[in-house]
């Protein structure tokens, strides 16, 4: 595995041109991006996006497709987004020039240069065909973040753990510049509009992006992740310079994205780190969530997470597929939304795709778990596999139909939920196409006419690439079978979460 900042200016923009690096959200196996990122790459390669515009993108307020995921099946959401693609492609671009990847590179090795403070969550780069970016993610996590905390347990009596509130949604855009170039010359008057400074170009792109808001960066990308690191990582520096200026040297912090573990020998330390920490991110325009902030005297219990403690503790697997599913309906209850969760319920996907038998009460099993995913959306790709190869079982086409509109029904009451329905539709459209959706990239599957970005601010002939290059593979569309396919499965369940084993 490599970081994104081992690659060259060369290999970390074929990296970004990615479909998988695009979007980092699962999505339908029927749609695709890397054509159209080819073919704007393409299209602005030795160019300017400024010399292919006709107007201001900041003039227009949906440059970006808005997906939006319900966080609780009630009224708490994240909103991810398909970023415009040439806003994308130009973004990456600017970054992966020679001499800006240079300068970001070099910035990265002085967030980096006190080995106190660890960052594990800058992008990575798989080297195995047998695994995918995202899987490797995954396992840097587990291993440099939930093993390393349990094995600092030798030599710290206390942890502290912390997060930041609604990070991505609180980055200030000129906090960017103020990362890469430092606060004072970034904010000197001839460098705050100086687009050849490559903080400043990242800001404009993404005040571009967002009607020329300042507020906030685009989240479900690996681009958007990286920017993150950017803020956090100028974070991490200013944090171990004030922390040497107070003489606090015995401790340890091991940071993924926007979670902090703090490992010290004196919990007053601690609470001293976390103090110096908040009024960091205070002036880059962030705060620590108190609610999620916890100290412990445990390293090796509190290394773990508590759903995955609490599994761990209570499992019964049980042959019984029902019995199985109240086990995770219960678990659901006490730890709402989780990675445990998830992680189960696909591994239960699994097992009811190779299992032969056919099961008693399937009606039942399906409201569990429609139930489960409609109180913990983040398992709903997973519960709309299972509930396919439950349909399998429903011996009539009638049948069929009646039990799906009863699913969508009980899907409708929740609010804010887009990427809900798309994979909802995945259920649905083989079964009853009468049912509609609303949300226009859902209408993009049916009617490839439909345009989920604006592109009236371009010249005519990217405008005309972007339209006229498909996001959906109409011929998977069209070959679709009720039950999801071993490759929508694997799809699913490749994403098996090692931090959660």
């Amino acid at each position: 595995m490599k970081r994104i900042i081992d690659l060259s200016e060369n290999e970390a923009r074929e990296f970004l041109i990615k479909e998988e690096s695009y979007i980092n959200f699962d999505l339908p196996v029927y749609f695709k991006f890397q054509e159209l990122l080819i073919e704007v790459d393409n299209s602005l390669k030795g160019k300017r996006l400024s010399d292919l515009r006709t107007s201001n993108p900041r003039d227009i307020d949906d440059i970006n497709y808005y997906i939006l995921t319900n966080k609780d099946g009630k009224y708490s959401w994240r909103p991810f987004q398909l970023i415009h693609p040439a806003l994308y492609v130009s973004l990456v671009h600017k970054i992966t020039e020679e001499e800006n990847w240079k300068v970001i590179k070099e910035r990265f090795g002085k967030f980096q240069q006190d080995d106190k403070i660890e960052c594990h969550s800058l992008p990575i780069v798989s080297e195995s065909k047998k695994k995918t970016d995202k899987e490797s993610q995954i396992f840097t996590w587990w291993q440099m973040i939930e093993q390393k905390s349990i094995n600092l347990s030798l030599d710290y009596k206390y942890i502290l753990q912390t997060d930041i509130t609604d990070c991505y949604g609180s980055i200030y855009t000129h906090s960017i510049p103020w990362s890469i170039h430092t606060k004072e010359e970034a904010k000197k008057r001839e460098n705050r509009t100086n687009n050849s400074l490559i903080g400043v170009a990242i800001d404009n792109h993404l005040q571009d992006m967002s009607y020329g808001q300042t507020n906030g960066i685009p989240q479900g990308s690996v681009l958007m992740d990286f920017i993150a690191e950017i803020v956090l990582g100028y974070v991490d520096l200013l944090l171990s310079e004030k922390l040497d200026e107070l003489k606090i040297i015995d401790y340890k912090i091991l940071r993924y994205r926007d979670d902090y573990r703090v490992f010290t020998n004196n919990p007053f330390e601690a609470e001293q780190i976390t103090k110096v920490l908040s009024e960091l991110l205070s002036g880059m325009g962030l705060k620590l969530n108190a609610s999620k902030t916890e100290a412990s005297d445990n390293i090796i219990k509190s290394s773990l997470k508590p759903d995955k403690r609490y599994w761990i503790a209570n499992q019964r697997i049980t042959g019984n597929k029902q019995k199985w599913l109240i086990q995770l309906h219960l678990l659901s209850e006490d730890f709402p939304n989780s990675g445990t969760l998830d992680t189960q319920l696909r591994d239960f996907l699994k097992v009811i795709k190779e299992s032969e038998r056919k099961d008693e009460n399937v009606e039942t099993m399906i409201s569990i778990v429609t139930e489960i995913a409609f109180r913990n959306p983040r398992v709903v790709p997973t519960a709309v596999g299972i509930i396919s190869y439950l349909l399998k079982q429903v011996s009539t086409r009638t049948d069929r139909k009646k039990i799906v509109r009863r699913v969508y029904d009980k899907f409708q009451q929740i609010p804010n939920s887009n990427l809900l329905n798309v994979w909802l539709q995945r259920l649905t459209i083989k079964i009853d196409n009468s049912l509609k959706y609303n949300e226009l990239i859902c209408k993009k599957v049916v009617d490839g006419n439909e345009q989920i970005w604006n592109t009236d601010w371009l010249n005519n002939n990217l405008k005309d690439k972007i339209k006229n290059t498909s996001i959906i593979n109409e011929r998977r569309v069209k070959t679709l079978k009720a039950v999801i396919s071993k490759k929508e499965v694997k799809r699913i369940t490749r994403m098996k979460a090692y931090d959660y084993d």
